[in-house]
Order: C-alpha cells, then structure tokens, then sequence
C-alpha cells in the first residue's frame, strides 16, 4: 500500500450595477459594508475544533463471538450501506480486524441487494478464488490454490482475508460471479498463464503459453534465491515478453484470451514505470486500468439484472478515497460516488486504521512471507485517533463535521483529502496483524 476551504465568487463573476445608480464614493461603500461585516465577526472568530467535532460524533462498535456488528456504530456503518448503492473500504493493509468487520457488514447487508465484493486481485485469480470457495466447505480447495500457484493471491493468503471471501460469497447466495477483480495481478504469471495455456486454441498457442510460463517459472526462482523481486517476469525483462502470445493466440478483441494478455502486458507496464521512479504513472495507469475493470463488470451486472448492482469494495485506502488521492490521481472511490450521483443514489466510503500501539501483517516480497510491523500513526491521522477510544472499536461519522470545516482554522492537506474523501473512519483500537497461510 502507497500508504477546499470557504468559497468565493468565482473568478469571472461580477455584479451587475443599474444603469440608472451612481456610486458616488467607495467611501461611502466602505463605512455601509463595516456594519455588516461586524455581523459576521463574532461567529468567525470563535473557531470550532476539529477534535471536539471528532468527539461529538464518534460512536463505539463491537463484534460479537458469531462476528455480528454491533453498537452505534456498527448501526450506523450498516444504516448507510443500506442507504447506498456501493460501500467502499479504504483499508489499511494487514489489519485482521478489517476484513472481520468487512465480513460483519456484507452478511447485513446482502439482503439489502449487495451480491458483489470487489477485491484488490485481477479478474481471473478473483475467478478462480470464488471458484475455490464453491469447491467445498472446509477451506481444503482454497488452501490448495496457494500450494499450486505460489506465491498465491497477495493479500487473500492471509487467513482473515479468506475468511471474508468465503463469508461474501456464501451471503450472497454461493454465486458464480460474487468476486470482481478489479486490479493488476503482481504475480499473475503464476495462475494466469497456466489460464491462458488450459484455453489454448491451436498447439502453437499452447507451445507459446508454454514458453513463456518457462520464463516466468525461472524468474521466480532467481528472484526467490537472490531475494530480488526486482526479477519477477511482471518487473523486468524484455518490453516484448507477451508479444509470442499475441501472436500465436491472435485473440478477439474482448475475448478471455484478450483480456489475460492485456492484463499482464498492462501490469508490466504499470510495474515498469514504478521501477523507473515514475510513481505518479504507475498510479494513473493502474487507476485507469481499476475503473475501466470496474465499468465493465458494471456494466455486465447491470445488463445481465436489468438494474445497477450494490457493490461493496475492499482496496488500500488510497483508491477508495474520493477526490484527489495521496498519490495525486483520481481512484475507484470518484468514479463510484459520481456514478452513484448520476444515477440518484449514493456511495458511502469508510476509511479503517489499525490501532494505535499495535502490529499489522505485510508481506516481505523477497520471500512472499508475512512480517509484522508497528501500525504508524502520521501526522494527518492524529486527530482521528485522539477522538477514538483506545479501549474499543470508534467510528467517526465525518458527514455532519464537512459543513463546519471552514470554521476550524488551518488543518493539514491530508487530514482535509480524509474528512472530504471519506465519510467516516474506523479506528480498531487493539486491533492485530493479518496470519499466514491462508484459509485453514
């Protein structure tokens, strides 16, 4: 994880002045307006402060032994969900809470009409992920996925991450279709290839499929050895490593073969520009690539329902943010609130931290292992962990906080991109890191 104050008149405004008026003097204009500015003096002078609105408006949550949401908060969290047409979870990576409280608010909420998680994984390994979790009841087939295509799926290797997948696909009804994967694939050579190979149309496709999982098989290897994953097929390598299979598949546009290619090509692409120091194109490109997955499986779902899906996300807490994220580029939490505007509904995003003083898992790429780190409070978060309660669960509700924001003085860019980007933040005070391996 890469983990707008008071308005004026816009620029080009102005008002009109009767013809038939003559301003005899500013002066005159100066003394009639000091009344009325004194008007506003005493309001504007008394500041509201940021952290007493924080307090005013945070409400505790606690999950029960069955993992039901309960509280305030937790009532609020599920009030809102009902009342929108996508739930977004900015996450912070690693936590074990998150994806249990997750879990909590999609088994409340699949009655309302939410049928679809999209999670931070390519479309295929979402595929076959939800394909596992059908496969049978006690995690075998899951677990399985991650010993036949190590490293497995970043992210939902972790035990509680799993745990959510096959608790979303199970409330909504142990669909086909549940998981939408929205993302590049880091180490999508390990299952996608092996996809693309078993949909061979000619020997010469199935050669060519061959060929470059031989690649990629060896890259790994050299990476694992000389714990550089700066080796990885989907890191370096010739600019041209797909070409062969473009052109013995020669896929339909659209078509699976189509869209595994263009993923991977896409993610190599994406990976290049982050390993020449180009991070902002590495992040325009994989938001590009995140909401153009997203319009499709939209799309789809809405053609195929004859109405607009309720989607609940799961992604690091930069691509739910709605505006301008931390990495300067605009993420799946815009596209889904002006999709939901448009559309006379609504999107509601929740930003969830780890608890002060406490661990979260990460995973160390040169091993494809978990390591426990310390959750860092920066400075922009702070005030959010200054109003929540160190004993339990909090949800800040930022919505009735926005209207009064000009009112608080000078506050850090980030602490503003959060109190306008989200609606409300969930600090899981005594929270824990996510565990290997995945689902037992």
């Amino acid at each position: 994880m890469t983990l707008l104050p008071a308005r004026s008149l816009p620029s080009g405004a102005h008002l009109a002045r009767p013809t038939n008026i003559r301003i005899r003097s500013r002066r005159r204009w100066r003394a009639a307006a000091v009344p009325a500015l004194a008007l506003f003096a005493a309001p504007l002078a008394a500041q509201d402060s940021l952290a007493a609105l924080l307090r005013a408006n945070a409400h505790p949550m606690q999950a029960n032994a069955d993992g039901r949401l309960t509280g305030a908060g937790a009532e609020l969290l599920l009030a809102a969900g009902r009342d929108a047409q996508f739930f977004l979870i900015g996450e912070e990576h690693g936590v074990a809470e998150v994806p249990r409280v997750a879990a909590g608010l999609f088994r409340e909420l699949a009655p309302a009409g939410y049928r679809h998680l999209a999670i931070e994984t390519g479309e295929f390994l979402a595929a076959e992920l939800n394909r596992r979790v059908l496969a049978d009841t006690n995690g075998a087939a899951y677990a399985a996925f991650g010993r036949e295509h190590f490293p497995g799926a970043l992210f939902y290797n972790w035990r509680e991450d799993a745990a959510l997948l096959r608790t979303a696909v199970q409330a909504a009804g142990g669909r086909q279709d549940v998981l939408w994967g929205l993302d590049y694939d880091v180490v999508a050579d390990r299952y996608t290839l092996r996809r693309l190979r078993d949909i061979a149309p000619t020997p010469r496709a199935r050669a060519a499929a061959d060929a470059v999982i031989a690649r990629a098989d060896s890259a790994l290897r050299q990476a694992l050895a000389t714990r550089n994953p700066g080796l990885l097929m989907m890191f370096g390598g010739p600019d041209d490593v797909y070409a062969p299979l473009r052109q013995a598949y020669a896929p339909e546009p659209g078509s699976e073969a189509d869209r595994i290619i263009g993923l991977m090509e896409t993610t190599r692409q994406i990976n290049a520009y982050f390993g020449r120091g180009e991070g902002y194109l590495s992040n325009l490109q994989r938001a590009r690539l995140n909401k153009w997955q997203f319009m499709r499986f939209l799309d789809a779902a809405t053609a195929r329902d004859g109405r607009m899906p309720r989607v609940m996300m799961k992604f690091g807490a930069n691509h739910m943010m709605r505006g301008r994220s931390f990495t300067n580029v605009f993420d799946l939490g815009t596209l889904a609130s002006e999709i939901a505007d448009v559309n006379g509904s609504r999107s509601f995003g929740v930003l969830m931290l780890g608890g002060a003083g406490t661990m979260h898992a990460a995973v160390d790429p040169r091993v494809f292992r978990s390591v426990e780190a310390p959750v860092e409070v920066e400075p922009w978060a702070q005030p959010f962990y200054d109003a929540a309660d160190a004993r339990q669960w909090t949800v800040l509700d930022l919505r009735p906080i926005r209207a009064r924001i000009p009112r608080l003085g000078t506050l850090p860019a980030e602490t503003l991109q959060v109190l306008y980007g989200f609606d409300a933040v969930v600090i899981l005070s005594g929270s824990g890191p996510q565990h290997d391996p995945g689902m037992e």
